[in-house]
């Protein structure tokens, strides 16, 4: 199966250059060939050592193993960069996007009498508001929590899929919704991925404090999550799981297991969809 780019895989900055490693710690990078190039310096001194003082040379090989602590030392300390490998396939989706031209200007002018130029431009057409998600119009509310778009887009193929099936499916963000309203729909599906040290992307911040502070009976909703991360992160995954375990202590019934997602989720979000899609009948 393939996948298209989800609709927003493709806003954000170029952080990658800027928040590389600290200039302070520019040695890290190099102190392999400053530590040779000491060794050579010490081995030229040696070969000349009576023309120099004794301590010179033993003064390369000593800063060399001074460098090498200081290394190994502060290498783990070393900020990781901010901007996760979701933002690096998005700012290099937003590379590829086609630039929406701008609205067409056109300058009109009055009669005769009236000797003023006037600008006329075309007024964009407004957008409709999305309708109001109400329990009893979908099967299924596929819920999703992103930052970036990547768990949008593949909630909303999620809808599609189970429409094609046949099912009546949803997709909402999570911050269209209220806590108290989950009760009332018979299958959710979060979809959603894992933001900062293990925060809820910016649309699901409000969802989540909801179910920290709230309790909901949800013994007759079935759910299932599908979570999306990056293993280099300590908190892998960790709105996925947070999700999941509420749900299941508020009663809900896991109709699938939450499938846990690296960068490369092609393959996993496959075997979830297909495993919720079986679940469903």
């Amino acid at each position: 199966m393939t996948h298209p780019v989800p609709p927003e895989l493709n806003p954000k900055s170029d952080l990658e250059t800027a928040q590389s490693s600290s200039p302070t710690l520019w040695y890290l990078q190099y102190w392999p060939a400053i530590l040779v190039g000491l060794l050579l310096s010490m081995g030229i001194i040696g070969l000349s050592a009576e023309q120099v003082p004794a301590f010179a040379i033993w003064l390369p090989p000593v800063l060399a193993v001074v460098l090498l602590l200081v290394a190994i030392i502060t290498a783990p300390r070393v900020k990781k960069p901010q901007e996760t490998p979701w933002d690096k396939r998005e700012r290099e989706a937003a590379l590829l996007a086609p630039k929406v031209p701008q609205a067409e200007v056109s300058e009109t002018t009055t009669p005769a009498a009236d000797a003023e130029a006037t600008i006329v431009e075309a007024a964009p057409a407004p957008k409709a508001a999305p309708a109001a998600i109400v329990a009893g119009d979908v099967d299924v509310l596929v819920l999703w929590g992103s930052e970036t778009g990547t768990a949008q887009g593949l909630a909303e193929m999620t809808e599609n899929k189970l429409k094609d099936a046949g099912k009546t499916a949803r997709a909402v963000s999570m911050g269209s919704v209220k806590l108290e309203q989950l009760p009332g729909f018979n299958k959710v599906l979060i979809l959603t991925s894992t933001w900062g040290d293990g925060e809820p992307p910016a649309n699901a911040i409000d969802l989540w404090e909801a179910c920290q502070k709230q309790k909901v009976d949800m013994s007759k909703t079935g759910f299932s999550v599908l979570s999306l991360g990056d293993t280099a992160y300590p908190e892998f995954c960790k709105c996925g799981k947070d999700f999941d375990a509420f749900l299941e202590k508020m009663g809900a019934q896991r109709i699938y297991p939450r499938v846990d997602c690296d960068l490369n989720y092609e393959a996993n979000f496959d075997k979830w969809l297909s495993g919720v899609q079986q679940a469903l009948g």
